[in-house]
């Protein structure tokens, strides 16, 4: 967790955005397979996709704050997030973002029986859409970044007067 105060979450995450435009189908079969965990559970096909939507979207909210928390700790401890823990996020954020969105524009049974072939193509769409998302959270974190950082340096100027 070792990094410098000159890291930039955006540009970490605009890095992952080009890999991101190309990996939509292989998210989308991470998200098909766990539907499919849950239908061999015992769980009816798109009852399971409306538990994975229910999952995904406390996900998407949820993560960000646990990892604005989690940067907030370790500035707090003098280190700072690097590009892997960076890129271990947006792959998590990312394909909850690209679910969570499939939501309004999909249904389960659409997903479950598909018309033409097409069951899932919605996910690619809705991935592609995530990548916004993702860098404007990323903005966030940056500027979340400098914040904290502009806090901890005014507290310590005030304990070396």
């Amino acid at each position: 967790m070792a990094g410098n105060g000159k890291f930039s979450y955006t540009n970490s995450t605009l890095k992952f955005s080009i890999a991101g435009f190309f990996i939509p189908g292989f998210t989308a079969i991470i998200l098909l397979g766990f539907q499919m965990g849950l239908t061999l559970l015992g769980l009816e096909c798109s009852v399971a996709w409306k538990v994975i939507w229910t999952i995904t979207t406390i996900g998407a909210i949820g993560a960000p704050i646990l990892f604005v928390r989690i940067m907030d700790r370790t500035m707090m401890a003098g280190f700072h997030l690097t590009s892997k823990e960076t890129i271990f996020f947006n792959l998590i954020e990312y394909t909850f973002i690209q679910c969570t969105l499939a939501f309004p524009i999909s249904t389960g049974q659409r997903l479950c029986h598909g018309r033409d072939g097409q069951n899932g193509l919605e996910l690619v769409f809705t991935a592609w859409a995530a990548i916004p998302i993702l860098i404007l959270i990323a903005l966030t974190f940056d500027y979340l970044k400098r914040k904290k950082m502009d806090e901890i340096t005014s507290h310590n100027e005030g304990l070396e007067l």
